[in-house]
């Protein structure tokens, strides 16, 4: 049995000041399985891009990630022009425009009801509809696709100066009038009054992005997908491939996992704390997956419970691969490394 984990923020771009937090962390089984394995640097630049390309999907201007991610919500893409919408806060911070993301703004159903269908009236001429399907993650059917609209990851804005990073190409600027718009509709929206009465970041924009129409013959690559995270499920859906929710450990898992069998796990709880710098709640939530991941799994490997043990880590733009298999693990002169050597590392 070969279990891939795929973790985005094992290795983030904390900065040299912050990394003494690192000091002292024990992470043996981590180690071991990161000295052992063999690494490999891949082509592509986030995991939404190498989820898509294991499952054969093309790029599009963008990578269909919303498609995808309505099928994991429920929803019925189609042979419609789908983009994420997803609502966001924009704070003036002198000369730069700076985004939070719905984590940091703690919206309720019933205020994404009420924004959305205020944003459906005024851009029902457009063509554009958007859809609350979940209240911090927004979906957006176009009518008249664009001809050329190329849009920048949620994740690579959070915390930035997005003046740069606008969505671009021949539709760009009608995209950037229609931000616009959108910014003037929800500042003045009894929605966003009542929050910053109550203390609350107002939703005053939405970020666009993931847009795409759905592939008609995305391809199963593993036998079993468990994740939460939405893109994953989504490629679940459109390929019929089982799916469930991560377990909390490996203990848990690894009774439920078949045998002979491909696994593809998503860890993704470092994602949202090493995007925001967190480099504390990072520490701790790495220990924990030490004790209930990497630890169990490195037990699995050597006791021959899995035969093959693959973990991908996406940080910064890049992509690196580690696959350690029972063998590898007898390779005692590889002597683990602490895990600040790995960052940075090409």
């Amino acid at each position: 049995m070969h279990c891939h984990l795929l973790i985005p923020g094992l290795f983030p771009p904390f900065r040299p000041e912050t990394r003494h937090a690192l000091r002292d962390l024990s992470l043996p089984a981590l180690a071991t399985l990161l000295a052992r394995g063999s690494q490999k640097t891949l082509p592509d630049d986030s995991m939404d891009a190498w989820l898509c390309r294991s499952f054969g999907v093309e790029k599009q201007h963008d990578w269909p990630v919303a498609a995808f991610t309505l099928l994991a919500d429920g929803g019925n893409p189609g042979g419609d022009f789908w983009l994420l919408a997803d609502p966001v806060h924009l704070q003036l911070q002198r000369d730069r425009l700076v985004l939070a993301d719905a984590g940091n703004l703690d919206i309720t159903q019933e205020e994404a009801n009420s924004l959305t269908a205020a944003l459906n009236e005024h851009f029902a001429d457009e063509g554009m509809r958007f859809f609350p399907t979940r209240p911090g993650h927004w979906h957006l059917r176009l009518t008249h696709p664009p001809a050329h609209l190329q849009t920048h990851p949620l994740e690579t804005a959070i915390g930035r100066n997005i003046r740069n990073i606008l969505p671009s190409g021949s539709d760009g600027k009608r995209w950037h009038s229609l931000l616009n718009e959108t910014q003037m509709l929800l500042h003045r929206h009894p929605v966003n009054e009542a929050r910053e009465q109550r203390g609350l970041l107002p939703v005053n924009s939405i970020w666009p992005w993931g847009g795409g129409v759905l592939p008609s013959n995305p391809t199963p690559h593993f036998t079993h997908i468990w994740a939460d995270y939405a893109l994953a499920r989504g490629l679940a859906v459109a390929t019929d491939t089982p799916c469930a929710n991560v377990p909390e450990t490996a203990m848990e898992w690894l009774p439920a996992a078949q045998a002979g069998s491909h696994h593809l796990v998503v860890l993704d709880a470092l994602r949202n704390v090493a995007f925001y710098g967190d480099v504390h709640c990072w520490r701790e939530t790495l220990l924990h997956l030490e004790k209930d991941w990497f630890g169990p799994l490195r037990q699995a490997l050597s006791s021959d419970k899995i035969s093959r043990l693959t973990l991908t880590a996406f940080d910064s733009g890049q992509a690196r691969s580690f696959s350690v298999s029972r063998t590898d693990l007898w390779k005692i002169w590889l002597r683990g490394k602490p895990l600040e050597a790995y960052f940075g590392e090409s």
